[in-house]
């Protein structure tokens, strides 16, 4: 008989175990999958991305219109105001057979300096070395000591007396036609009488005096 009962004993005694070691287990996983970190977000698809590189490349472009536009319309209001300069004063340049036109005659030339003596590069298109809109050139880019964008060059800083983008230069740059007359001044300074204010003209300045 105590032989029966402690078999019985062993065997309900495994029969704990086995289910404590099985609840023991499905604890550990539930444990393990409750304290798994959640699955990361999924990475933006190219769609999103190249949709975002289309829009920039797209603001790219306008604003590169733009740009454009605004120097077509300020070289065509200086070649408006370089003629009636010229019939003011009936300085008109003949026209004849010997002396075709020719795209120097075009070429609107900017002179710094308290004496206007620095050759400061020219009003024309941007593909022309000499031209202020040439930003890889000479006259157009911002490190350059003759260049209007320089912010530390005597003709773009904001205190030199000599710069078009001082306030309160009195000896700013001078625009000149080919044949050596004075259009006007190149400045921000709008107490100087010989300002250009050619609206084209002061929005481009002041665009470049900002940047």
């Amino acid at each position: 008989m105590c032989a029966k009962f402690r078999r019985g004993a062993d065997i309900y005694t495994r029969m704990k175990t086995a289910v404590a070691q099985v609840l023991l287990t499905s604890l550990g996983v539930c444990s393990l999958t409750a304290c798994a970190p959640a699955e990361p977000a999924a990475a933006p698809t190219r769609t999103v991305e190249a949709k975002s590189d289309h829009e920039i490349q797209r603001e790219q472009r306008a604003l590169e219109r733009r740009r454009l536009k605004l120097q077509t319309q300020l070289l065509g209001e200086l070649r408006k105001l370089r003629e009636s300069r010229q019939a003011s004063t009936g300085a008109a340049e003949p026209a004849g057979d010997d002396a075709p036109a020719t795209k120097e005659d075009d070429k609107l030339l900017i002179f710094g300096g308290a004496n206007h003596e620095a050759f400061l590069g020219c009003l024309c298109e941007e593909h022309n070395p000499d031209s202020v809109f040439n930003m890889l050139g000479e006259y157009g880019a911002d490190s350059s000591a003759s260049s209007l964008r320089n912010k530390f060059a005597p003709y773009g800083s904001n205190y030199d007396d000599t710069s078009a983008c001082n306030a309160k230069a009195t000896h700013p740059p001078v625009v000149l036609a080919p044949d050596g007359k004075s259009l006007g001044l190149l400045t921000v300074n709008a107490g100087l009488k010989r300002r250009i204010t050619a609206p084209s003209v002061t929005d481009w300045l002041a665009r470049v005096c900002g940047e």
